[in-house]
């Protein structure tokens, strides 16, 4: 079997920023700054795990390069990376497509908490736990059905598009939205927003942003919830979008319904562009 090469990526060492004009502060995210370029979309990278200078740590998986192993090798990748309860359900997959992407998705949770709990993200540092001992569970019913979880002190997002599956752990609640798909007409006219000369800045530098990227924020927004269905998303609207990646956006009646007000709702928003791919981050 060949191995599942790690690429690891912080910030860059170096002396420090002095561009900066002195007493100025950097960007609200600057967290993330640099990230679009650090999570760099590879299908013949298997993985690449990144820690991002604060509370946040993300792993990709290549879908691709799962898809070109051949069975056996898929088998044998699964059994030593899965726990028996998850092997159990990648064996019960039909779809050669669906048992790809569930892998992939699987794989880069446990590597983004493994990795997360190492630098001590937990409020402690923990041993490291191999990937086998990290169990990804859902939410089995109720509004937020589907929704993963573990049972380590890390709060995880998961979502795949295409040929990537892209998770992130941190402390605190987030989710995370990956789209590569192209937009139909009708997601474009749900996402159609009015930026005119007369509209709010914050509407027209919406209107500015791709499509994709605006279903990404939509998407991270109810994800960070955990809120199950269309409603939620269609409710939920974009306001802002500014050059260093924050978002802003205005939930709706469904979704405020099934959360617990203000504390339950992502307080940060970051997205970007990755070539043809929207990358959305929200996180409290």
């Amino acid at each position: 079997m060949p191995p599942l090469p790690t690429a690891r990526v912080g910030p860059p060492a170096g002396p420090p920023d002095r561009t900066r004009p002195p007493g100025r502060p950097p960007g609200r995210h600057a967290l993330l700054a640099g990230l679009d370029d650090r999570l760099r979309l590879d299908p013949e990278r298997p993985l690449l795990v990144h820690r991002a200078p604060g509370p946040l740590t993300f792993a990709v998986v290549s879908i691709a390069w799962l898809r070109a192993l051949d069975s056996g090798t898929l088998e044998h990748l699964a059994d030593t990376r899965l726990h028996p309860s998850e092997r159990a359900v990648h064996r019960g997959l039909v779809l050669p497509k669906r048992r790809s992407e569930w892998l992939a998705g699987r794989l880069a949770v446990k590597y983004a908490v493994a990795d997360h709990l190492r630098r001590g993200g937990g409020g402690t540092r923990h041993d490291a736990s191999g990937p086998r001992e990290i169990v990804v569970h859902t939410v089995p019913d109720g509004p937020r059905a589907g929704k993963p979880f573990v049972r380590q002190p890390v709060h995880i997002g998961l979502s795949h598009s295409l040929d990537y599956a892209i998770a992130v752990g941190g402390a605190h609640p987030l989710g995370i939205d990956l789209e590569g798909r192209p937009m139909g007409p009708h997601v474009a006219r749900m996402l159609a927003v009015s930026g005119g000369r007369h509209a709010p800045a914050g509407l027209r530098r919406v209107a500015g942003m791709p499509l994709r990227l605006r279903w990404a924020c939509r998407e991270a927004v109810v994800k960070y919830t955990g809120v199950a269905g269309r409603e939620a998303l269609h409710q939920t609207r974009v306001t802002d979008w500014q050059p260093d990646g924050t978002f802003h956006w205005s939930p709706g009646a469904s979704l405020l319904r099934h959360t617990r007000g203000a504390d339950s709702l992502p307080a940060h928003g970051w997205a970007r562009q990755l070539g043809i791919y929207a990358l959305a981050v929200t996180w409290r």
